[in-house]
């Protein structure tokens, strides 16, 4: 019999991974703040809930992906939050990269209304989802990870145990730290060779090829415009784009346990300022 799944938050990840699970067969229930994702998802057989409340009462397996950690806070234990109605049983699965302290606490908090926490940050972006080809480290209890994991291969084909709840967190963060540095690494290495009069195009194949080859480099024509938008600086007060997110935690994280990250320390200093946008293409 198929678990009953429960999708809160419908963004550029949400809405692909709750489109793949109602394509699999379970019933699904949906929340998010906009209509328009409700809407779609509507159409396609997923019941459309006003609230987190509303998607607990009807689900085995609640997948959260909202923003940031008071978002999650409030999808968890708001008023209108998860455990005013949840099931003593049922499995909370939080894919938002928040850090290992974060989850910990909020595990223990679910723990105490008889759920069970796993800890799922992710990796691979909105065409990943859309294909089902989706990697989650997770921090999680083996059984509780096994009971989700039908679910979860509906739209990751890479499923990787960290540890307990919080590992799944630390290793996101590592993972963020390596890729932004790879890929303002991979922007200066085309300004340096473009600067110089190498065709960018020719120097990425040149890269590829080499011991500089990359995933970054492999989907660059892809992601890359989106990442280096990220790069861009930010008006004072506002959030700044993941990828800057992700590695501010990194390094707070690294701070807590006395670990040097020099390389990440001057990435988070030169994205910040707006400086790390590069040239890869001839026409910038």
């Amino acid at each position: 019999m198929a678990q009953a799944v429960g999708v809160i938050g419908l963004g550029v990840i949400g809405r692909p991974i709750a489109e793949r699970i109602l394509g699999a067969g379970h019933p699904l229930a949906v929340h998010d703040i906009r209509p328009e994702p409700l809407v779609e998802l509507g159409r396609a057989g997923a019941v459309v809930c006003s609230s987190p409340a509303q998607v607990a009462e009807r689900s085995d397996l609640v997948i959260s992906l909202v923003v940031d950690e008071t978002q999650t806070h409030e999808v968890l234990f708001g008023a209108r939050g998860i455990v005013q109605s949840v099931r003593p049983g049922t499995v909370i699965a939080i894919g938002s990269t928040l850090g290992p302290l974060p989850l910990r606490r909020m595990g223990s908090a679910l723990h105490g209304h008889g759920c069970d926490t796993i800890d799922m940050p992710i990796s691979g972006g909105y065409i990943a989802a859309r294909e089902g080809k989706l990697s989650l480290m997770v921090g999680a209890a083996l059984p509780v990870l096994e009971r989700a994991l039908p679910v979860l291969r509906t739209f990751a084909n890479v499923v990787i145990h960290a540890g307990d709840i919080g590992a799944g967190q630390a290793a996101k963060l590592a993972h963020q730290l390596v890729l932004t540095i790879n890929a303002m690494a991979l922007l200066e290495g085309l300004s340096l060779g473009a600067a110089a009069g190498v065709d960018p195009a020719v120097l990425k194949r040149i890269m590829q090829s080499g011991l500089a080859g990359s995933t970054v480099l492999q989907v660059w024509e892809e992601l890359g415009p989106r990442w280096k938008k990220m790069f861009e600086a930010t008006p004072p007060g506002v959030t700044p784009p993941n990828l800057r997110k992700d590695l501010h935690s990194a390094l707070a994280l690294a701070h807590q346990l006395g670990v040097p990250l020099f390389l990440g320390t001057q990435a988070s200093l030169i994205a910040d300022s707006g400086i790390a946008t590069g040239h890869d293409n001839p026409a910038l």
